[in-house]
């Protein structure tokens, strides 16, 4: 991902809007380019300061430090995301070898004393 992109995703992030799948390139680009960094923590600090002044609660806030804790959270959700995908890709590898096995002892093409009785 380029510059140019990384600031057209700036405001989807801050919205909520990006998709998971441009989350990750975005996440990336940001960790290792400062001027895109600075970017959307400028847009970052913004937004939230106006959602500050429209709370009548009006806690204090570390701005920097919600950016850096919004991006640790959605890097987190995004590894989570991936390691879900990893899990079912090994699932359907695994029913789909079981069922080959199935329909090749069924065939008779192979020999499987475990499914002897069953089919």
């Amino acid at each position: 991902m380029d510059c140019q992109e990384a600031e057209k995703l700036i405001q989807p992030y801050i919205k909520g809007k990006i998709s998971e799948k441009k989350l990750d390139a975005f996440i990336a680009h940001i960790r290792k380019c400062p001027s895109c960094y600075e970017e959307l923590e400028t847009y970052f600090i913004v937004n939230k300061a106006m959602a500050y002044f429209e709370d009548a609660d009006q806690t204090s806030y570390n701005l920097r430090g919600l950016l850096e804790r919004d991006l640790r959270e959605k890097e987190q959700m995004a590894r989570r995301r991936r390691k879900k995908e990893h899990f079912f890709k090994a699932l359907i590898v695994i029913l789909v070898i079981l069922l080959l096995i199935l329909i090749l002892h069924y065939w008779g093409v192979i020999e499987v004393p475990w499914l002897k009785g069953l089919l």
